[in-house]
């Protein structure tokens, strides 16, 4: 069954209270440069643990991040930046293909904004590629490909037939009746996967293969507009190319179209631009969608409770967190949606904004009262 980028990272996104180490290795593709930012992360928190852990705690907390120094072959592995999480019950190594800082925090929760921008720059998807033989399913995204599974049709369904005779007609609907039968299982299969998690599944093969699929595909997501009219295992990787710049495309698109509503609604003072008001909204769970600065760290603690806010000049301890952080965090985890933006991308270049329970609502029927006047002003 297949899982999702955002359920594999759903426990870094939520964890807090405790100690929480989060540090971000810039890959340059050195695998020395690598192990010299490590052993610069694994100084800076003997240093920020110091206060706080016995030796023995300390040693134990850190003794993974000291056996990946010693053995850092799974760097190899990764292609794009590096994100090392660890906290009391977990330890965590992860490539993040975003633009990352080289950094190293100690916080009571994990330092989430570049997997908060992983998450919405970098779709997931399903290729289906149909051959005469055989179907074969693959998990992708914009760095990663996988094949999930494959199965052969049967046997009847791969031999070929002429029309011209009763005979022929007769085995023509035979093998319309086993196409029909097989892509029914396909469609069944299919939906066994994608129970936990259901990303968009593009369609790759010759048409009569793509339309008798159609016929009994029922999966919600599916583009059912063939991807490619042809499929074989030589030709995927110029497959995934056209999906992937589509759902760029795409992902692209979506987020302009949130970044022109906080714009519209900084027009029409309907954001919350202070990040006192903000945090106390948060904590009341009001804040349905809210913008945040990637490039910007403001720290200092939350009061869980109230809302208020101790705000620092810099990272003064263990406790002490990026509040822009916390709040994505905690927006996130009330079921509300989180942006994470640069700085000149944000209306006015705050730090922060939010839009609070109500506001939405009230700003679709601002914008549509806007779009009724401009519409009167045309045609009269």
């Amino acid at each position: 069954m297949l899982v999702s980028k955002k359920m594999t990272l759903k426990p870094l996104l939520e964890s807090a209270n405790g100690v929480h180490l989060t540090a971000y290795l810039v890959n340059r593709g050195n695998l020395v440069d690598l192990k010299s930012q490590l052993r610069e992360t694994i100084h800076q928190a003997y240093e920020w643990l110091d206060p706080v852990m016995s030796v023995e705690e300390r040693n134990r907390f850190l003794e993974p991040l000291d056996s990946l120094l010693m053995d850092a072959r799974i760097f190899k592995q990764m292609k794009g930046n590096i994100g090392v999480f660890r906290n009391q019950d977990s330890f965590r190594v992860l490539n993040v293909p975003v633009d990352v800082e080289q950094t190293c925090q100690v916080a009571t929760s994990f330092h989430i904004k570049p997997l908060l921008r992983w998450l919405q720059t970098d779709q997931e998807f399903l290729l289906l590629g149909l051959e005469k033989d055989a179907a074969h399913l693959y998990l992708g995204s914009q760095d990663s490909l996988k094949l999930v599974d494959s199965i052969l049709y049967p046997d009847s369904l791969k031999n070929k037939y002429s029309v011209g005779d009763y005979s022929s007609l007769k085995e023509a609907r035979k093998r319309k009746v086993l196409e029909d039968e097989t892509f029914v299982w396909l469609n069944e299969w299919i939906s066994q996967l994608t129970k936990i998690s259901e990303p968009k599944l593009f369609l790759a093969g010759e048409k009569s293969l793509v339309v008798s699929l159609n016929r009994s595909l029922k999966y919600k997501k599916a583009v059912k507009t063939s991807v490619a009219n042809l499929f074989n295992k030589n030709n995927v990787s110029d497959v995934c190319s056209t999906i992937r710049r589509i759902l760029k495309a795409e992902s692209k698109a979506e987020i302009e179209k949130t970044l022109m509503e906080f714009r519209f609604a900084e027009e029409g003072n309907r954001t919350r631009k202070n990040i006192f008001q903000i945090a106390k909204a948060v904590v009341q769970g009001r804040v349905r969608k809210l913008i945040v600065s990637d490039e910007l760290s403001i720290f200092g603690k939350i009061d869980k409770k109230s809302g208020g806010l101790s705000i620092h000049p810099f990272d003064l301890d263990h406790e002490d967190d990026d509040i822009l952080d916390d709040l994505a965090q905690m927006v996130l985890s009330q079921g509300g949606e989180v942006i994470v933006a640069s700085q000149n991308e944000i209306p006015k270049g705050r730090p922060v904004l939010a839009i609070l329970e109500g506001d939405d609502k009230e700003l679709e029927k601002t914008e549509a009262s806007y779009r009724h006047e401009v519409l009167q002003e045309r045609f009269g």
